[in-house]
């Protein structure tokens, strides 16, 4: 069969031989690689003896310094280098409730609680005297420690044409503010210590909020007359007709206000400072008005043991002879009720002894180091 001569001349090529794309350069044929050189073998050092790899020395691990970052926020920043403070100083929290009748000891143990070192390196306790107990205590016991010892009055009076004698409302805001003072100490002090190793002179070591009734009461008074307007004044507001008016949820108010003291009592516990709340005991009466012996409470508001630590009760006993009569040897107590910082169980403690001769104080050592562990019995 003669071609057509399409295919005339063809010859057959290995390889894949695409046809150029118009325009494009011809791509350069690919340079040979160049064979590497054999490497000649590097002469060996001669082996050296190997020494003995010495063990390795413990090294005291040390904590960074710390530094606040400019994207930190300040108020952690101050929280985090208190925490550290805290932790190389803090041995004890006292955050105690103390309640029993008048002249049972509460405000005297307390103000004997400064040991010879603290008040010769300037210790202090700022006692918040509501019922005038801090005075006269240091008057007649502490007068050998009375530079340490500072009575502060929360009270203000009302020197305009009323028939109260103290402004509740001015009360109420002097007492937050001594405490904020407290608290600035506090942060003061702690800041020193973390620079020199040592506390300032003067420090604060304890606060005392003696009359936890009587801030109860004047919280209530704040209350009435000016959260809800029901008086003009305490005397006005302190009847049944003001009460029943107040409804179930409103006493919130009074409870908020009361617990704005605890709280910045428990932030000055947290930061060191040892903290007491002091007050009176209330009867208790059964449903016909008869009172209920041995029934006794503390006289503030029931969510109060929430915040404390420890609670301790003060009594009495009056010593009788075979006859039952009255020796007039009286003898006071503290008693440990409750102490979250120790699972021991709580015991008696002598404070004092009142007798013909004179009488003997005791106090309670323990303390001058926040410990309140009774042995089992009295002590």
């Amino acid at each position: 069969m003669s071609g057509t001569g399409f295919l005339d001349g063809f010859k057959e090529q290995k390889g894949n031989f695409e046809p150029p794309v118009k325009g494009a350069e011809p791509k350069p044929e690919p340079k040979a690689q160049a064979k590497p050189a054999p490497q000649q073998p590097k002469p060996q050092a001669e082996a050296k003896p190997q020494q003995p790899k010495p063990n390795p020395q413990a090294v005291a691990h040390q904590a960074p310094a710390f530094n606040a970052s400019a994207n930190m926020n300040p108020v952690i920043a101050r929280m985090i280098q208190s925490a550290r403070t805290m932790a190389v100083r803090q041995e004890t929290y006292v955050m105690c409730g103390i309640s029993g009748n008048p002249k049972t000891g509460k405000t005297g143990m307390v103000l004997d609680s400064l040991t010879p070192d603290e008040i010769a390196n300037g210790a202090e306790i700022w006692h918040i005297d509501f019922d005038l107990g801090g005075e006269t205590t240091k008057a007649a016991h502490h007068k050998d420690k009375a530079a340490n010892i500072v009575v502060l009055n929360p009270w203000v009076f009302n020197y305009g044409n009323s028939r109260v004698p103290y402004d509740f409302p001015a009360t109420f805001q002097q007492t937050i503010d001594i405490l904020k003072a407290a608290q600035a100490q506090m942060e003061e002090q702690n800041n020193f210590f973390m620079e020199h190793g040592k506390m300032p002179k003067p420090y604060l070591k304890t606060v005392v909020f003696d009359g936890a009734d009587h801030w109860l009461h004047i919280t209530e008074t704040c209350m009435k007359v000016d959260d809800l307007e029901l008086g003009v004044d305490g005397i006005a507001v302190a009847g049944k007709k003001a009460t029943t008016q107040i409804g179930r949820f409103n006493w919130n108010i009074r409870a908020t206000r009361y617990q704005t003291a605890m709280v910045a009592l428990r932030e000055l516990c947290r930061g060191g400072v040892h903290a007491y709340v002091i007050t009176h005991m209330k009867p208790a009466y059964d449903n016909t008005g008869n009172e209920l012996v041995g029934q006794d409470s503390p006289k503030w508001l029931k969510d109060t043991e929430g915040h404390l630590q420890q609670v301790v009760y003060t009594e009495i006993e009056e010593e009788r002879d075979e006859n039952g009569e009255l020796t007039g040897v009286v003898r006071g107590y503290a008693r440990v009720v409750a102490n979250r910082t120790s699972l021991q169980s709580g015991g008696r403690h002598l404070l004092f002894e009142r007798n013909n001769e004179g009488g003997t104080w005791y106090g309670w050592d323990g303390l001058k180091k926040g410990e309140f562990d009774i042995a089992g019995g009295d002590e």
